[in-house]
């Protein structure tokens, strides 16, 4: 993977620029030098909630979510819409608001427990699409992994209120740093990740598993349509997930 391509893994984080200079702090670097890395298999919709496939119901379940969203979170959600060809199309990225979203039975209820030293588990990139066609009022769900990285090493360290994330692209020796933030949970569930303003922050979905691992979840989305015959809502999904190790 070239370092565009971790990048882009990383885009949640915003406007960090990747530093080449900064490795591991020592205190961690010898424990995960020493390890092998544990990467598991989940499935596609691992942990995620969907609305209802159905043309009555899609709607309901979709707004269901905005219950959690606050004004804080709102102002971060700047979506940009343009029509092509007839075809209305709105996109926003990072979102907050998205027909594919995380369990709420992941909600952060203790901001102690995110505290700590984790290591990649699984890292990839998958597209989920629902859409609908007027005529016969029925929904449509299709979902594609389109990147699953195995290769690459990636490490995150979270104090009370830090975020500090390092990697290593497969065939480097050493881990480089690639971005160091101010952190917030907001409602439980979205990880704002800032520097000096809130207002400018990236936003991602995090929770824990019942396995006990760490989620952080951030979503592309786009809608298109073409009034009266047909809307397709398009989320894509980059998903980190961390085992905790000790030091």
């Amino acid at each position: 993977m070239t370092g565009q391509g971790l990048k882009n893994i990383y885009i949640f984080i915003g406007t960090a620029i990747l530093l080449t200079t900064c490795g591991l702090p020592k205190e961690v670097s010898h424990v995960v030098e020493s390890r092998p890395k544990e990467m598991v298999e989940l499935p596609t919709g691992y942990c995620n909630l969907f609305p209802t496939t159905s043309f009555e119901q899609w709607d309901k379940d979709y707004n269901s979510f905005d219950r959690y969203l606050t004004s804080d979170i709102m102002q971060t959600q700047m979506g940009l819409s343009y029509t092509i060809n007839g075809v209305h199309i709105w996109r926003c990225v990072p979102s907050a608001r998205t027909h594919v979203q995380l369990d709420t039975t992941t909600m952060i209820t203790d901001n102690n427990e995110v505290v700590g030293n984790w290591r990649i588990a699984c890292n990839r990139t998958i597209t989920y699409e629902d859409s609908v066609v007027y005529a016969d009022k029925k929904f449509y769900r299709t979902s594609k992994v389109v990147k699953d990285v195995k290769d690459d090493d990636v490490f995150l360290s979270m104090t009370a209120d830090k975020f500090k994330l390092y990697a290593k692209e497969k065939g480097n020796s050493s881990f480089k740093k690639i971005a160091i933030k101010n952190y917030h949970i907001e409602s439980k569930r979205y990880l704002m990740l800032y520097g000096l303003s809130k207002a400018r922050a990236a936003i991602a979905f995090v929770g824990l598993d019942k396995e006990g691992r760490l989620i952080i979840n951030s979503y592309y989305v786009q809608e298109r349509k073409v009034k009266d015959v047909y809307v397709v809502y398009q989320a894509t999904m980059t998903q980190m997930v961390f085992k905790k190790i000790t030091t």
